[in-house]
């Protein structure tokens, strides 16, 4: 298995030299220079490796990098963190010791959000911590000395423990502040207001130029904002303003709408404004993106366009789903939920494997979008009306779900097993409407 790794490793580094050219090549040559310095201070991180384990009969030490780099799980895996950690579940039963660090080489794509956690979580500094952490992983028994929690992506708030102990919070300073940039948006006290999330390939790019990342096999989770401003202006017709969020777009929002706000391409943009909008708003529309995660920190609901059916987040009552329907090119058949799973795709994140199995994804229209929108809004009015019809297909769509979850889970470490009891609701709308999807 090694060797197979180290032969992938190696032409993958040939391959990324082929397709990106000279450029890539002293990029690799830079990053190799900074690891042969590196190894001396590895070699001395051996010792303090042989010290914890000669401690863990007193005291268990466990290191962990801060996912810092990815802004959902440094909202959502630092909260679960915190939250067990506080209320005192799944902790060591030995005395233990946590060492958090923010690697160095980690950008922290925002800063106000690092700010908050420094303010609950103490954070020890990288520069020491990063080469024990990793000279530990090489040494047997290393797993003890981790925190699972932070070092996977396959950690979810199951138990729903977020309602009962809430991570995060403003300083009266900050809460101040961020009254005052919502009334330059023209906002009044009492106003409610909605976070609008489309994700779309500017913010990729931002992080690694395509130069040096093919960011082709994430083209099924990228949207076009024309499509969303039905959405936004049907929310606008209820009252609500209307926040579409970012750091950065491809394109802007175009609305002549006042209560419309193209918050990314304001120059009130800022890190701090990010994570008060995602906190105080009514509740959010998003894409599949990380951003969905810090409305649900705070406890906000949040409807969801999710295209990856096996890793929809269905653990909260918070969520609000609904997916792109999965046709078969050739014989122009929509795939059921349960045809989806037996394709194996529905764990898939990447474009390019639908496209081997002959599936395309079918976008969303602006009416979908907008029916989403405004079941949400209904929601949290309370104006959804109880309907028979309507919860014998959520509890069809609960049950048929978990039901293969559990089946095609089976033997995938790399699979997430989170969701317990499923939770989450289906669009209505879409349930009634494909009711051939039930399958």
């Amino acid at each position: 298995m090694k060797i197979q790794f180290i032969k992938d490793f190696i032409f993958k580094q040939f391959g990324d030299i082929k397709t990106y050219g000279i450029q890539e090549l002293f990029r690799k040559f830079r990053l190799l220079t900074k690891f042969l310095i590196k190894i001396p201070i590895y070699f001395l991180a051996f010792f303090p490796c042989i010290i914890i384990r000669l401690m863990s009969p007193w005291i268990i030490i466990r290191i962990e990098k801060a996912p810092s780099s990815n802004f959902g799980n440094f909202c959502f895996s630092l909260g679960v963190y915190y939250i067990k950690k506080k209320l005192k579940i799944n902790q060591p039963k030995k005395k233990h010791l946590d060492l958090l660090y923010i690697s160095q080489n980690d950008k922290i794509y925002n800063k106000q959000l690092a700010k908050m956690w420094k303010r609950k979580i103490k954070f020890f500094p990288g520069y020491f911590l990063e080469p024990i952490h990793l000279i530990n992983r090489l040494i047997p028994g290393w797993k003890i000395h981790t925190i699972k929690i932070l070092s996977t992506e396959l950690e979810k708030d199951v138990d729903n423990l977020n309602e009962k102990c809430l991570p995060l919070d403003f300083t009266q300073e900050e809460e101040r502040y961020g009254k005052e940039i919502l009334k330059k948006f023209g906002l009044k006290p009492d106003d409610k207001f909605v976070c609008l999330q489309v994700r779309d390939l500017a913010y990729s790019l931002k992080k690694i130029s395509s130069r040096f990342r093919d960011w082709s096999y994430h083209d099924h989770r990228n949207y076009n904002i024309d499509d969303f401003v039905m959405a936004a202006e049907s929310l606008a017709e209820r009252g609500c303003y209307v926040f579409r969020m970012g750091v950065v777009a491809e394109k802007p929002l175009n609305s002549k709408n006042k209560k419309i706000i193209d918050y990314v391409n304001t120059d009130l943009r800022s890190d701090f404004m990010d994570i008060y909008l995602g906190a105080k708003c009514s509740f959010s529309v998003t894409t599949d993106s990380g951003f969905y995660e810090l409305p649900y920190l705070f406890r906000k609901p949040t409807a969801i366009l999710h295209s990856t059916v096996g890793r929809f987040p269905a653990y909260s009552d918070k969520f609000l789903l609904t997916t792109k329907k999965h046709v078969l090119e050739k014989e122009k058949k929509e795939l059921s939920l349960s045809e989806i799973f037996s394709y194996e795709l529905a764990y898939s994140c990447d474009a390019r494997d639908f496209k081997k199995k002959g599936v395309k994804l079918i976008d969303f229209t602006p009416a979908d979008i907008k029916d989403l929108a405004l079941e949400m809004a209904d929601i949290v009015e309370s104006k959804e009306k109880p309907n028979l019809e309507n919860e014998e297909l959520q509890n069809k769509f609960k049950s048929l779900y978990a039901l293969n979850i559990k089946k095609h889970s089976q033997g995938h470490e790399d699979i997430p097993k989170l969701h317990g009891k499923i939770r989450s609701r289906f669009s209505s709308k879409f349930l009634r409407e494909n009711k051939i999807w039930l399958k």
